[in-house]
């Protein structure tokens, strides 16, 4: 049967004043606290008291002293006091001073840096120097097109040399039996000079009208007495040139340079000059190669004289070809340049002249790789992807037709050839390693004997 439950005993606590003794200091008391029961019994049970739990945190706590007129009844507790916000908590340690209430701070207006110049917009280093490397690299793209596309157009120019002067030029000849009267007539009628009769006169007062020699000069408006007496009265120093088949206009220049001595640009101007005089759409084609005996004070102009002389003579001899109705003598003197430039030996020019003219007749480009050495003025090394690629007036790959001038001086052989092709149905043709030559029908065959021969 279970027990009655008791009730629970009231306590009270007490604080005793301590005993009368020497005086305590103002700042701390001790008071004895003492347990006492509300009744006089004493218990009947002795009540067992729990063990109490050990924690490692200990707590000093300090009363203040108080007055005995503010100390409360024995039987009653004390007040606790209420610890505002301001107060300090006793049971933690304070780290820092709990500053007190006032009037609040104004703090300074912070004043941002401008953009760019706070240290977040700042660029790194890398970013900095990204933009001299992009624009040095767009200057040097720039730089480089720039001159592929002039070396590229100084390329194609005309193989002609910058110093040749475009002046008026006349073509005259010295007959034999002419006396200095009608010298001075004729060079007074081709404009040379105004007054026959004063240079008829100069001649007389200089003792040169008898020594007058014949002959076929170039001469200029206007020149000056002494220098027509001096063309005209030159001893003749001959000297024998020899011009080789294919020759170019700046090759034969180069040939007087290292063989007489002769400022380069002369002989170019010389056929300039020539073609002004005759009236020539252009030079390059229009000399016969050979060999030619020249006056040397002016080999240049007689040679360059002598050699257009003599394709004159040579093209008499085939006027009577039927190509004429199609093409002028201009045009088939290119296409005898052309043949001259693919080969040396005589015996194939009418074959290859056969495939120019039938890929004429087909309206088909000619791909003749020379005429492109002659506007790259290099004949030896291998002809660059780019120039196969244009399209320029001397690039037959591309252009359909002649171009515009001749490449070389032909040879009697190579004129013949252009006047009189063979009769054959052939479009192609190759060489092979021993300058064999072998013709093709169709592609399929020119193909083949590329693998064959090549």
């Amino acid at each position: 049967m279970a027990e009655k439950r008791k009730e629970p005993k009231q306590l009270t606590l007490g604080l005793e004043e301590p005993k009368a003794g020497p005086p305590q200091k103002a700042t701390t008391s001790s008071c004895k606290v003492v347990l006492k029961d509300d009744t006089s019994k004493a218990p009947s049970i002795p009540v067992r008291r729990k063990k109490p739990s050990v924690t490692t945190r200990s707590m000093t706590v300090k009363i203040p002293q108080q007055n005995k007129s503010e100390q409360p009844a024995a039987n009653q507790l004390p007040r606790t006091k209420v610890r505002t916000a301001e107060q300090p908590n006793p049971h933690l340690v304070q780290t820092h001073a709990i500053k007190a209430k006032s009037a609040q701070v104004v703090r300074p207006k912070v004043q941002p840096p401008p953009i760019g110049k706070r240290r977040g917009y700042q660029k790194s280093k890398a970013a900095m120097l990204l933009v001299p490397l992009l624009a040095a690299s767009l200057l040097f793209c720039i730089a480089m097109l720039w001159w592929v596309a002039s070396n590229q157009k100084k390329a194609y120019e005309p193989v002609m040399s910058a110093s040749i002067e475009d002046r008026p030029v006349i073509a005259l000849t010295i007959e034999r039996g002419m006396t200095a009267r009608s010298v001075s007539l004729l060079l007074e009628q081709m404009g040379v000079v105004k007054d026959s009769q004063l240079l008829l006169s100069y001649f007389v007062e200089n003792n040169l009208a008898t020594v007058l020699k014949t002959g076929s000069y170039l001469m200029h408006e206007n020149m000056s007495f002494e220098a027509i007496g001096t063309m005209l009265t030159a001893e003749p120093e001959m000297v024998q040139l020899t011009i080789a088949p294919a020759f170019t206009l700046k090759s034969i220049d180069a040939y007087l340079v290292n063989r007489l001595g002769f400022e380069p640009g002369v002989f170019l101007q010389s056929a300039h000059d020539l073609a002004k005089a005759y009236g020539l759409s252009f030079s390059e084609g229009w000399l016969l190669s050979g060999v030619y005996s020249v006056n040397i004070q002016r080999a240049a102009n007689d040679l360059a004289l002598s050699m257009y002389q003599a394709m004159l003579d040579e093209i008499k001899k085939h006027l009577g070809t039927p190509l004429l109705e199609r093409y002028s003598i201009e045009e088939l003197l290119i296409i005898a340049s052309m043949i001259q430039a693919e080969t040396q030996d005589a015996s194939q020019m009418q074959g290859i002249s056969s495939v120019i003219h039938n890929r004429l007749e087909n309206n088909e480009p000619l791909g003749i790789d020379a005429t492109t050495r002659y506007e790259l003025d290099d004949w030896v090394n291998p002809i660059p992807t780019h120039a196969l690629d244009t399209k320029t007036p001397y690039n037959t790959r591309r252009k359909v037709g002649l171009p515009p001038t001749g490449i070389c001086s032909p040879s009697p052989e190579a004129v013949h050839a252009a006047f009189n092709p063979a009769d054959t149905p052939y479009f192609y043709y190759l060489h092979d390693r021993d300058k064999q030559i072998h013709f093709a029908l169709t592609y399929d065959e020119h193909k083949q004997n590329i693998t064959l021969y090549r």
